[in-house]
This record gives C-alpha cells, sequence and structure tokens, in this order.
C-alpha cells in the first residue's frame, strides 16, 4: 500500500522522520509532499497529488495547525486531510498527548472529533509509542479483506424524493438527489440531530464540497435537519456553471438526503455520466461521515428532479454552441432492489456510486 502521512513538520519532528522507515519495513510506501514537490514548504497542489495516489491516510496531530493557503483558508494538513475523506481513504489519526494545541489546531482537532466513519483514531506521548500503535493499526488494514457486500432487498423502503416533499423544489433547474436509507438501527433523537446540524457546515467545508467562503443555512425541525447551499450562477453571458452541493438533508429516521445541482449554460443542464457518478460518490461518502443510526446495511436510491431543460453531453465540452433537449419533464428515478454494507460510504463509494449511476443512465434512456 502506498501510505500518505500527514502533519506539520514543527513539533512532530522525531515521529514524522520515524514513520516512513516503519511503513517501509512494514512492507509499504510511504508518501509524503516532499516527494510530489522540489520544494521546501508545502503547495497545496502537491499535498492533493500525494493524497490522491494513496491507498491509505495518516494523520499526525501536533500542537501546531501550520501554514494557511489563502485560497483555502486551510493548511496543507487540513487540505489533505479533506482529500483523503472526499476519496474515502481508510484514515488514521494519532493524536499527540500532554501538549497545547494552538486555536487552529484546537478547532481543526474538535472537527476531526465530530465523525469517525471510515477511521482509527488513537493517541501517542513519545515516537516510540505511536510506532506501535501505527504497526497494529497498519497490519490490521493489510490483513483486512474488503467489507463491501451486496446483499437482497427483503421488504419495500420509502424513500423521500425531493419532489414528493417539497412541490416545485427541482422545477427550475434539475437536481441531483441521492438518498441512502439505513435498513435497521436507531432512530435518531433531537439531541443527536441537534449534533448533526452543529456539525454540518464544518463536515462540507472539510470535504470540500462547500467553500469556506460559500454561505450556508442550517435548520432543524421535528422532523429533520438540513444545510442548505447556494451554488454560484454562470458569470456572465454563455458561461458553464458546474454542479455544486445544494442539500443535505437527515431525518429522524437516519436517512440522508443529498443533492446536487447539475452542470449547465445556456442551453440548460447537462447529463454527464462521468459528473454524476462523482457527485454520487461524494454523497455516500457526506452520508457514511453522518450516519449515527448504527445500521450495517443501506439501501440506495438516485434521482433527478425534472427533465426539464435538460440533455446528455460532457463537461468537458461546456459551455455548448447547440444542444438537444427531451419533451418530459417529469423526474427520474431508479428505486434501489438491494442493499450495500457499511464500506459503500466510504473505502467502496466510488464502486457503487458507478453502479447507481449505470441504473440511473438506463433509466433516462427508458423514457
Amino acid at each position: 500500500m502506498k501510505i500518505f502521512i500527514s502533519s506539520v513538520r514543527r513539533g512532530l519532528e522525531e515521529e514524522r522522520d520515524a514513520l516512513p522507515g516503519l511503513i517501509k519495513a512494514l512492507g509499504h510506501q510511504p508518501l509524503r509532499f516532499e516527494d510530489f514537490t522540489a520544494q521546501d514548504a508545502p503547495s497545496r497542489q502537491a499535498c492533493v497529488d500525494g493524497v490522491e495516489a494513496s491507498d491509505a491516510y495518516v494523520l499526525l496531530l501536533g500542537p501546531h495547525y501550520g501554514h494557511v493557503f489563502p485560497d483555502t483558508q486551510q493548511s496543507a494538513t487540513h487540505d489533505e486531510w479533506a482529500a483523503a475523506s472526499r476519496l474515502g481513504l481508510p484514515r488514521y489519526v494519532f493524536e499527540k498527548s500532554g501538549i497545547d494545541f494552538d486555536p487552529e489546531q484546537e478547532q481543526f482537532a474538535r472537527t476531526l472529533g465530530d465523525y469517525a466513519t471510515g477511521r482509527f483514531h488513537g493517541t501517542f506521548a513519545s515516537a516510540t509509542e505511536l510506532l506501535t500503535k501505527a504497526t497494529a493499526a497498519i497490519q490490521q488494514l493489510s490483513a483486512s479483506p474488503s467489507s463491501l457486500t451486496f446483499g437482497p432487498l427483503t421488504h419495500e423502503i420509502e424513500v423521500p424524493w425531493l419532489e414528493n416533499e417539497q412541490p416545485g423544489y427541482g422545477r427550475v433547474a434539475p437536481l441531483l438527489e441521492v438518498h441512502i436509507v439505513p435498513i435497521s438501527g436507531n432512530r435518531l433523537s433531537s439531541r443527536i440531530l441537534e449534533q448533526v446540524a452543529a456539525g454540518l457546515p464544518s463536515l462540507a467545508r472539510s470535504l470540500g464540497v462547500v467553500s469556506n467562503t460559500e454561505a450556508v443555512e442550517v435548520n432543524q425541525t421535528t422532523e429533520f435537519v438540513a444545510l442548505n447551499a447556494k451554488p454560484a450562477q454562470a458569470g456572465g453571458w454563455n458561461q458553464a456553471t458546474p454542479g455544486a452541493l445544494s442539500l443535505v438533508r437527515v431525518l429522524p429516521s437516519g436517512a440522508v438526503t443529498v443533492a446536487f445541482s447539475m452542470p449547465r449554460d445556456t442551453l440548460g443542464t447537462v447529463f454527464d455520466p462521468d459528473d454524476i457518478s462523482g457527485q454520487v460518490a461524494a454523497a455516500l461518502r457526506i452520508a457514511g461521515q453522518i450516519d449515527q443510526s448504527g445500521s450495517v446495511n443501506f439501501a440506495i436510491a438516485v434521482g433527478i428532479t425534472t427533465r426539464s431543460m435538460l440533455s446528455r453531453g460532457s463537461v468537458q465540452n461546456m459551455p455548448r454552441s447547440s444542444g438537444s433537449m427531451t419533451s418530459h419533464d417529469g423526474p427520474v428515478r431508479t428505486l434501489p432492489d438491494e442493499v450495500v454494507s457499511r464500506a459503500a460510504l466510504d473505502q467502496a463509494s466510488s464502486e457503487v456510486a458507478g453502479v447507481v449511476t449505470r441504473s440511473l443512465n438506463r433509466a433516462m434512456d427508458s423514457r
């Protein structure tokens, strides 16, 4: 495996220098930002490139948050964490004990503590203790088979489609809606929903689906918790607008809905299976970070709220000079016919996204 090591060097010099040798001794390849740039100081792209080339991710939390990049308003380690979470990599967080965090690091560490899916969290007091705990974690990861499984859906489930509950929600422009419904597990109390609501903005920003400057609104009622984002509009005539997060909603049943605006230009909205697959994978990972139901299996439904001004195309060819629109304006929906294990909400999100996107693509062709 390629294992990325993420940390601020200052305050963790001994640990950061010791860990690569351990990873090599265990038969794996350590990666750090230094491997992707000739510069002594990390560049943001070098950090992201390193994570994207990795199979697993190790974060060392020391006293300092590190240099903040002007474009993201986050440190290198924060950007690396966001990339690892976005990709659904196995994530291991080791926090040094007996130290004081600076204010920015304290806030970052608090964000990491909000959600536990897909990662291991441990503490260490010395480099020797870190190496012992890292060895156990890496060996366990090496020995673990893929946990993605598919199973039969034995009963009909209720999918909380957006148009059903919010008439006219998608009639101005199509939205891609992804619903992750736990098959069993606990209902969420109002206290847990309140905790979810408080963590949604930082979660969305840490995963990179909402920028640090984008305004979001969080609402909580007796029926749901929801984060609403306002995607940017096209900047001018014949400018393309990429798809963006629009809604994250959590029901007391534990069901999570994630909706995205779809890429569009002056000719309308583009149905691009590759782009949709990426958005579905992001939705699965968001749900994995949020889920508090305790369920081991989930049903996944996807749909598009309306076909109005929707046509097939590629985001690579936008803005377009011509296009063919569908004559239908109803929704496109795919109901689940099997269940998937929790791995679909993390490490296997891209694989499962490909499966459900192909189903949605077939549904587009059926009318």
